[in-house]
């Protein structure tokens, strides 16, 4: 990824506080004759397994990137934070300014081990739903299912893991600007007030110390 050195993020829970917010993520696997396999998935991560943490993911069984995962191949796990707009009439100087875009990108890459057992499937699909089910009045759970039911669904999916080996972290959050432009671009986002916005304004503002 390139990354001018001014918005490549080497903070570690900067790091995970992205890719736990925004886990839903794109995974990635090249495929025998070059080609790249991509899936869409929710993962689950556990920062406190090795120096990036760890990821759990299941998809489909018919879903055959699991089967390229698991062969030993490099993989790569992509979550998209916060991003926008950033309009040059929030500069001291406007007419001097294009346009330009905000965000926070992060790049996960390791290998992945696999697939997991019955009861590591299912303790994932539990952890995964205790995540998205906080703060409910009756979180589900698989205990919750039939057996019957259970037993289909862990036919149907299939999980891994991945160590995460390094990381690339990009964010562009105006650190290329004056102290003054970038106090104005945190401001108008906090004005336009997209939940993107707020999220970026926080992490210009946090990231500046201020």
């Amino acid at each position: 990824m390139y990354s001018p050195r001014l918005f490549v993020e080497t903070d570690r829970e900067r790091v995970l506080d992205i890719m736990e917010g925004y886990s839903f993520g794109c995974l990635m696997v090249t495929e025998e004759h070059g080609g790249v396999e991509i899936a869409h998935l929710p993962f689950v991560i556990d920062r406190d397994a090795g120096a990036w943490g760890r990821l759990r993911v299941h998809m489909a069984r018919g879903n055959r990137i699991w089967k390229l995962a698991t062969e030993g191949r490099p993989v790569v796990a992509v979550f998209s934070g916060p991003h926008g707009y950033v309009s040059p009439r929030w500069y001291e100087q406007p007419t001097r300014q294009v346009p330009t875009w905000n965000y926070a990108v992060v790049h996960a890459h390791g290998r992945a081990a696999g697939p997991m057992s019955r009861d590591e499937l299912v303790k994932l699909v539990d952890d995964l739903a205790a995540i998205h089910e906080r703060g409910a009045a009756e979180p589900w759970s698989t205990g919750k299912l039939d057996e019957g039911v259970l037993e289909g669904l862990v036919q149907g999916i299939v999980g891994f893991s991945i160590d995460i080996e390094r990381v690339e972290a990009k964010f562009k959050l105006s650190q290329n600007r004056s102290p003054a432009d970038h106090a104005r671009v945190a401001r108008a986002l906090e004005e336009r007030g997209k939940p993107d916005d707020l999220e970026m304004a926080r992490l210009m503002r946090s990231r500046n110390g201020q």
